[in-house]
């Protein structure tokens, strides 16, 4: 008796089948590994270039604020150092030493002129004489005036007589006493002593302002003179050369007991209280430097405030000479002549966008290589001001990507390059 096994019968399986299952396997799996591989090398065909990663320098694209500054090393120099000078030709004799203290109006130098001397000596003698004259001048005006007031004083007693002797004539020609030739004549008696009054009292008007005239000029004389003298005075005491401040003697200019020239400087005083700091800027910032800017000066590991004073107009040597004010109290560290390094705060620019310098925008700033994941793509961009250590950049970037800003010198004509690992 047979049993029925058609419920767990499978179809045979022939060779043909089995194999053809294996190579779609084999086919999805070749599918996968193209995908993969496709994946994984897709940067490498499509880059142009490989270059390693730690051979280039990678930032970041920031905001934060941009400072425009300038730096340039410097010197420590006085606010007041004046060179001091002779006023006249001589032999100078100093009573100092470079390096001492000294207190204002001090003695410092002596300079010997007979010359200047003699000269002042001379005009003082010429003064005097110039006084005298006038003196003698208006002791005479005043004799000439006494006797024109005694010619008034003469002519107004004539009036006076010539007046009396006209009434009694008058009353004896009335009464028929004297003739009428007498009247007549003592009429033109009165007449002529009244002319002579009062020509003497002209006469005594035009002499005063004839000696006041006369005295007016020897008074400008004597102006002119004094100040001749005065000049002279000033020249001489200007001999005795006095330290115009307190401070320290600087430098001897001539040496001591030489022959020096009129207006020759003969040496320095410093006032060592109030320093600056004296700075050469390349002129490409002469248009932004100016007087209020804030500066640093940093003398060794001390760093110190300071504000531009001074920005001189003219450019010598393509630099512009700045005058560095100190405005921290704590300037004891700082010698004359000393060396430091000088920064000037030029600008400063709150919430921009910031990329960090370096060679590839030194050398082409119209483009950026931007990275992303392995490749970095080269795209253009716009950059604004920049500072010692970063640009503004203004169009083409955004914050947070990262840049390539050293080791790509020899990239011309590429526009991708695939960093490896």
């Amino acid at each position: 008796m047979f049993r029925d096994t058609s419920a767990t019968d499978r179809p045979l399986q022939t060779a043909s089948s089995v194999f053809s299952r294996k190579r779609l396997a084999i086919g999805v799996a070749a599918v996968v590994l193209l995908v993969g591989a496709v994946y994984l090398i897709g940067p490498v065909l499509t880059a142009e270039r490989t270059l390693p990663r730690e051979r280039v320098r990678i930032t970041e694209v920031k905001r934060g604020t941009l400072v425009r500054d300038v730096s340039s090393q410097g010197r420590v120099v006085a606010a007041r150092s004046p060179s001091l000078y002779t006023s006249a030709p001589g032999i100078v004799r100093f009573v100092v030493e470079p390096g001492d203290l000294v207190s204002k109006n001090e003695l410092l130098a002596e300079v010997d002129s007979p010359e200047l001397e003699s000269e002042l000596k001379r005009e003082q003698s010429t003064l005097a004489r110039v006084n005298a004259e006038r003196s003698r001048q208006e002791i005479t005006n005043r004799r000439t005036l006494l006797e024109k007031r005694r010619a008034i004083d003469a002519a107004r007693i004539a009036d006076i007589a010539a007046s009396r002797e006209l009434e009694r004539t008058e009353r004896a020609f009335k009464l028929g006493a004297l003739p009428e030739i007498d009247f007549k004549r003592a009429q033109d008696t009165v007449q002529g002593t009244r002319i002579t009054l009062a020509t003497a009292e002209a006469d005594l008007a035009l002499e005063r302002d004839a000696l006041a005239l006369e005295l007016r000029s020897f008074d400008e004389q004597l102006a002119g003179q004094q100040l001749l003298v005065s000049e002279l005075q000033r020249q001489v005491a200007a001999l005795q050369v006095r330290a115009p401040f307190d401070g320290v003697v600087g430098n001897w200019l001539v040496t001591d007991r030489a022959n020096v020239a009129a207006n020759q400087a003969l040496m320095m005083v410093v006032d060592l209280t109030e320093l600056e700091v004296e700075a050469a800027v390349a002129e490409v910032y002469a248009e932004t430097l100016a007087p209020g800017q804030s500066a640093e000066i940093t003398v060794g590991s001390e760093r110190l405030r300071g504000e531009v004073r001074l920005v001189s107009p003219e450019v010598q040597n393509a630099q512009v000479l700045t005058r560095i004010r100190l405005t921290d109290a704590n300037v004891a560290a700082l010698r004359q002549n000393q060396r430091v390094q000088v920064r000037v705060l030029l600008e400063e620019k709150p919430d921009v966008m910031l990329v960090e310098r370096g060679p590839a925008f030194e050398r082409d700033a119209s483009f950026a290589w931007v990275i992303e994941g392995d490749v970095a793509t080269r795209q253009p961009i716009k950059l604004g001001a920049s500072s010692v250590s970063a640009f503004e950049v203004l169009d083409g970037l955004t914050p947070g990507q990262q840049v390539i800003v050293a080791g790509i010198d020899d990239l011309r004509g590429v526009d991708e390059v695939l960093l490896t690992h």
